[in-house]
């Protein structure tokens, strides 16, 4: 499944951008924030990357700047919105990679750009309107993962690991997991406990804080195994816990394990 990286503050339009893709990409979702593309772009490595400019006109031209740099040259990107919107960025248009669409399009249309500007074939689809503002049904046939890490290596490493079997989301900070939980309800999280800002303890209180999501099971994720740390981790009473560099075969069968007790947390349906 091709991979496409969907830029934009995370918002409602987003989310049903999101809903309309998934049914034929890998969709990953990232913030507007250049650091945050610049890191995506290598985690992630997308087929593709689509701007959402609708509503949101003030998104930096320098993550345009950093997505035409010579070293991305390859990847076709498709902007997003309103008139105004594509318009402030019209003189990457002269790139080969980039293009746009202007609002209002229909599901069956942003399909068959996507496929078009990745060279495949195009998706059956009805000529429906989007609807940016109500909701959109989603379609995922695996169950999702969220895997939050601060380290670019570890998330590399991690959805690599899991990419087969399941579809992967990633996250660089508790934050930035809260707000992606909220748009599309993971089926498991895999969490890092050591983490800058909101380490994995924070972020887990605040998952357990909110009655809507407090049911999604977390496995923390450590660099240290003295045993006050683990005792400390335990405490919190996450799925289960692992130590890192991760072994492979372990990990996929205590998420199996934990998918297989909680069938009825998933928002997807199994293979």
């Amino acid at each position: 499944m091709k991979k496409i990286l969907l830029i934009g503050k995370f918002n409602k339009i987003i989310e049903n951008l999101e809903a309309c893709l998934a049914s034929k990409f890998h969709v990953q979702l990232c913030s507007e924030s250049v650091e945050l593309v610049q890191g995506m772009m290598k985690i992630v490595k997308p087929n593709m990357v689509i701007v959402c400019a609708i509503e949101q006109e003030d998104i930096d031209t320098k993550v345009m700047e950093l997505l035409t740099k010579r070293s991305y040259s390859g990847i076709p990107i498709l902007v997003i919105g309103t008139k105004g919107g594509c318009d402030k960025f019209q003189d990457y248009y002269q790139e080969r990679q980039c293009e746009y669409l202007v609002r209002p399009i229909s599901k069956a249309m942003l399909l068959e750009k996507c496929c078009e500007l990745l060279k495949i074939s195009e998706p059956d689809g009805e000529a429906k309107q989007i609807n940016i503002t109500g909701s959109v049904e989603e379609v995922y046939k695996r169950k999702s993962i969220l895997v939050v890490d601060d380290s670019a290596l570890a998330l590399r490493s991690i959805k690599a690991m899991l990419d087969k079997q399941y579809n992967v989301v990633v996250a660089t900070s508790g934050k930035m997991a809260m707000a992606v939980i909220k748009k599309k309800r993971p089926d498991l999280i895999l969490l890092d406990y050591e983490m800058p800002g909101w380490d994995g303890k924070t972020t887990l209180e605040k998952i357990r804080n909110d009655t809507e999501i407090q049911d999604i099971p977390v496995i923390f994720l450590t660099g240290l195994s003295d045993k006050k740390h683990i005792t400390a981790a335990l405490s919190l009473n996450p799925a289960g816990y692992f130590l890192k560099p991760l072994e492979k075969d372990k990990v996929l069968k205590a998420i199996e394990n934990i998918l297989a007790e909680n069938p009825s947390l998933s928002n997807s349906d199994g293979e």
